[in-house]
């Protein structure tokens, strides 16, 4: 179940100095899923910091560092959510262009979603300096569209946050951030082709009149954050 609030753009995201204490025995439960993912996934995985929110209210999102194998652990058994408390934040773009909405199809090599469509781009916020003080968002979501698709910031003309969504079921929170670009389709597509990321194995630009049935067509290969985003982007 989503839920969806008003995220606008005096909105703040603050990393705080914040740490819990794990008895041994979780500490111990935390481990040993976490090596039985470095078994399943090789070395694919490694243990960084996540940005996660401890507290939400109107224009801000207060959170703390923890360790990405936290996560993975609570993936595998959500009922460490009451000891371990991750709830990651991430950034989900709306990028519209000249000739549309740009969509990306998730790779076969990721690890979630894979063959799906989404908005591009995404990506959680990372604590890896692990600073307190005010994160810059907005900024990530342009490092992730550079990261992505090979769209540098010059060729971005507005980025807005404008919603925040929350996954109560796994936790996660997503930052709408809607953002443009005067690039036309063509050039969209073949900076992507010249990127080395692997992200998106395919890109699409669907224009606002053709979304509706770009929705009816993909339902079922839509993430589902994705339509949250674009229902209340224009709705809005």
């Amino acid at each position: 179940m989503l839920n969806i609030r008003e995220f606008p753009p005096s909105s703040t995201v603050m990393l705080l100095d914040r740490r819990i204490s794990l008895s041994a025995l979780v500490e111990s439960e935390v481990e040993n899923l976490w090596l039985a993912e470095q078994r399943r996934r090789g070395t694919s995985i490694f243990n960084g910091s996540i940005f996660s929110a401890v507290e939400i209210v109107p224009l801000r999102i207060s959170g703390r560092a923890v360790e990405y194998r936290h996560w993975v652990a609570q993936k595998a058994r959500p009922e460490l959510f009451d000891v371990l408390d991750v709830r990651p934040v991430a950034v989900s773009g709306l990028l519209e262009c000249a000739e549309g909405i740009v969509f990306g199809r998730r790779g076969a090599a990721v690890t979630q979603d894979a063959g799906s469509w989404e908005l591009v781009p995404s990506g959680g916020l990372d604590a890896r300096n692990r600073v307190p003080g005010e994160v810059d968002y907005c900024g990530h979501c342009m490092t992730e569209l550079r990261e992505e698709i090979g769209i540098d910031s010059n060729a971005v003309v507005s980025v807005k946050p404008f919603c925040l969504v929350e996954d109560l079921d796994s936790h996660v929170l997503d930052i709408g951030v809607a953002m443009e670009s005067p690039l036309d389709a063509d050039t969209v597509l073949r900076i992507h082709r010249a990127a080395v990321s692997k992200e998106y194995d395919e890109l699409r630009v669907v224009p606002r009149a053709a979304l509706a049935e770009f929705g009816r067509s993909e339902a079922a290969q839509l993430v589902r954050v994705s339509a949250a985003l674009l229902g209340r982007f224009y709705c809005s």
